[in-house]
């Protein structure tokens, strides 16, 4: 018999309900047991020295969907991290008295991609890159294979000196349980309502105006606005439009919880001020056959492939308020975005498919985890120069410009 492929996955703050965090934990847990075998690195999302960031906290609920799929948990510790150093150190961290990088295969991260610790220590084993957000880059010589989740994404990487050679796609991917959820309009007391809503963390670093301002531009007697969880400004925003049919559901404890209330809207009515890169609440949405309605951002726009032809990205108030009128008022049009939420689903999102493709990718890594040598050791040398010699990440323009020069030789 052939012998298990042993996999190490390292994520701060790993068992928390965040994005990135829940597509690491459904990843491990739907490995083939007879040909992976995972340990899960974790730990309490710690404090960010100079860092106004709010620790996400340790979700019960997936540390027992971890432990109910028989991923072996290691818990380590961190006293807090040092946003100042270009690598983002770990300070008072017991990471490598439970961490042999020996032991492993392969070496499974998700992050913003650029040199973090402790990967940056990790000289050896095969490292997968699962990127998240259009960040900066890390060209290591063992990081193997680097996961994109779309192709915008993708694209402003290589743009900003990624190796496109160690490109791979991926989607999310999520397992939804194919059962009837009961719909909370009796609850609410909306049975006859048009419902447009959406779900949100609560931050106001991500708070849009723009769903609400358009909804109030278009708001009937017979629409409702439903908000669960959320930035607080958005009540403040609510009451200073003076929209009259507004609801503000608290933050779900369950996911049950969240299936319940996407069964109640008719129309997923989005907005981020920073976009979205591909995004687990949309997916769920077009789970659900929910149109989707969203804006441009300036700074991530990956969500226009997510959405593709089951909903609409505009680019100010009036084209959205246009769009959630229409939505309601054409059945036909309502009924081809939902088909095409649900075709999209299947497409993009469905748990089965988006495994297999990920056990190719751990396959090949296998069988060639370094390919491109040449190739490999110059980006890793600009990798070394950057981590050791630039200050400020933000002004490595003249390096970037030597980069793109060589490149055309490689």
């Amino acid at each position: 018999m052939n012998k298990k492929i042993k996999i190490a996955f390292i994520k701060i703050g790993g068992l928390s309900a965040g994005g990135t965090e829940k597509f690491l934990q459904v990843m491990a847990a739907n490995l083939p047991k007879d040909r992976f075998e995972v340990d899960y690195y974790y730990c309490d999302d710690p404090l960010h020295k100079n860092s106004d960031y709010k620790p996400m906290v340790t979700d019960p609920l997936r540390v027992k969907f971890m432990q109910d799929n028989k991923i072996n948990l290691v818990k380590f510790n961190i006293g807090s991290i040092d946003m100042s150093t270009y690598t983002h150190d770990w300070i008072d961290t017991d990471f490598w008295e439970k961490f042999d990088e020996s032991k492993y295969d392969i070496i499974q991260t998700g992050r913003a991609g650029h040199p973090e610790y402790p990967f940056y220590k990790i000289k050896h084993t095969p490292i997968v890159d699962s990127l998240h957000l259009s960040g900066m880059v890390d060209n290591q010589f063992n990081v193997s294979r680097v996961m994109h989740i779309c192709k915008w994404n993708a694209d402003k990487w290589i743009k900003r000196g990624g190796d496109k050679d160690r490109i791979v796609f991926v989607s999310l991917f999520l397992d939804i349980p194919n059962k009837k959820y009961q719909n909370l309009r009796k609850e609410l007391g909306i049975e006859n309502k048009f419902v447009y809503g959406m779900y949100q963390r609560n931050s106001d670093d991500i708070f849009s105006p723009i769903p609400l301002q358009a909804y109030k531009k278009m708001e009937t007697d017979d629409s409702m606005f439903v908000l669960m969880n959320g930035s607080e400004l958005y009540k403040k925003q609510a009451q200073e439009l003076k929209i009259k049919n507004i609801v503000f559901l608290p933050f779900a404890e369950t996911q049950e919880r969240i299936y319940e209330f996407l069964s109640t809207l008719d129309v997923f009515a989005h907005g981020r001020r920073d976009g979205e890169v591909n995004s687990a609440v949309m997916a769920e949405a077009l789970y659900f056959g929910l149109p989707i309605v969203s804006h441009f951002s300036d700074i991530n726009n990956g969500h226009v492939e997510c959405v593709g032809d089951a909903g609409k990205v505009v680019n100010n108030v009036d084209e959205y308020a246009e769009e959630l009128l229409k939505l309601k008022n054409d059945k036909n049009y309502y009924q081809y975005r939902s088909q095409e939420g649900k075709k999209r689903f299947a497409e993009r999102y469905e748990l089965r498919g988006q495994m297999n493709n990920i056990v190719a990718i751990y396959e090949g890594v296998i069988k060639d985890p370094f390919p491109h040598k040449l190739k490999r050791c110059y980006y890793h040398s600009i990798n070394f120069f950057v981590k050791r010699f630039i200050v400020n990440k933000y002004t490595y323009c003249s390096l970037r410009k030597i980069q793109v020069f060589i490149k055309k030789f490689l």
